[in-house]
């Protein structure tokens, strides 16, 4: 399959028809965001984890979103797939939809990306002329955040080849990266519940893929409304998770030696899960481990941290071991993989949570 062709450019708006339209403001209390954003004192919101969600109820025949940053967005019109869109660094408007049936639409737009150099600006979105947004229905109650690397993200998952033509990858990776159908949404929707992505490619606890960017682990951006910015402080109080699943540890102990410090892994591993502990009281947490290329010492590790915190009598703790195929570019879990590996989460949230499932997420 040819996942370069998916990639369908936005329709840019003249002015002259932008002009006729209803701009409605970012910052309307009829438009929900799921994931971290920052919004300004300007009125403009921005975001650059992955996994964003900006949802919207309008009525009318016509739809068309302001973005400005280079990603990825697939847009949904009451709960169909719609397109898949590239946005530049230009601010652009992009067209959505247009000659609905003249009623009220339910509107997602999903970051599928991972934002190449800096976070995506919503600016709002326009209606057909004196049209308005409607009160969105109440969100889902539950919520389950996932910490992670490269295989949280998505990863080029939709790319079923591990190698990429010479000159290629950059676009591959952007264009194929689809968090909306990483294991982690998968999951999320299968239990209707609300999620956060906190993953960066190539990070780790202690030591980034082949050492690389040191000072720069996911525990030191995990705290961030903008992973790009430092002074963007995320505020836990606004979003409590009910499941945490870390999903950290493969590229310390992947490609060059040397690895991560088997201590300081440890210690930092411990530290992570008395911190999400804190912020999230009651909170269930899941420590997911995979076999790692040349190593294999993610599991073992993982594995004897949470038998050391069940020793202590800590009963809100699960190891979760899984096997992928990794056959997307460069060894990554593709579209199936993340399939496969939600379906074999599930039942581990479910036994901890008493959740029931809601829906049969295959294939969406």
């Amino acid at each position: 399959m040819n996942y370069f062709k998916r990639i369908i450019p936005g329709i840019v708006i003249m002015t002259t028809i932008i002009s006729a339209q209803n701009l409605i403001s970012p910052t309307n209390s009829n438009i929900r965001y799921f994931g971290r954003v920052e919004k300004s004192a300007s009125g403009k919101v921005q975001f650059d984890w992955p996994g964003i969600i900006i949802q919207a109820v309008f009525n009318g025949t016509y739809c068309a979103v302001i973005l400005e940053g280079i990603n990825c967005f697939d847009a949904f019109i009451d709960g169909v797939y719609v397109k898949n869109f590239r946005t530049t660094k230009e601010k652009s408007v992009y067209l959505l939809a247009k000659d609905l049936t003249d009623r009220s639409h339910r509107l997602m737009i999903v970051k599928r990306s991972e934002s190449v150099s800096s976070p995506s600006v919503f600016y709002g979105l326009h209606l057909d002329k004196d049209r308005t947004l409607e009160l969105l229905p109440p969100p889902p109650q539950r919520k389950i955040e996932f910490i992670g690397d490269s295989y949280t993200v998505g990863f080029a998952n939709e790319y079923l080849n591990q190698a990429a033509p010479p000159g290629k990858e950059d676009s591959i990776i952007l264009a194929a990266t689809n968090s909306y159908k990483a294991f982690g949404p998968l999951v999320s929707r299968a239990f209707n519940a609300q999620y956060q992505i906190v993953a960066v490619s190539g990070k780790g606890l202690v030591r980034n893929y082949n050492g690389i960017d040191k000072g720069r682990e996911l525990p030191a951006l995990y705290d961030r409304t903008l992973v790009s910015s430092a002074e963007s402080k995320w505020d836990f109080s606004t979003w409590k998770a009910d499941v945490v699943v870390i999903g950290l540890g493969i590229n310390d102990f992947q490609a060059d030696p040397p690895y991560a410090d088997s201590a300081t892994f440890d210690a930092a591993y411990m530290a992570l899960i008395n911190r999400i502990r804190k912020q999230y009281s009651g909170v269930m947490i899941i420590c997911c481990a995979t076999k790692v290329w040349p190593t294999d010492l993610l599991k073992p590790h993982v594995k004897s941290i949470v038998e050391r915190q069940k020793a202590q009598g800590n009963s809100d703790i699960r190891y979760f071991e899984y096997v992928s195929g990794n056959g997307a570019l460069y060894g990554h879990p593709h579209i199936y993989d993340h399939q496969a590996i939600a379906e074999s989460l599930i039942p581990v949230i479910s036994e901890m949570t008493g959740w029931r499932r809601t829906d049969n997420m295959r294939g969406k």
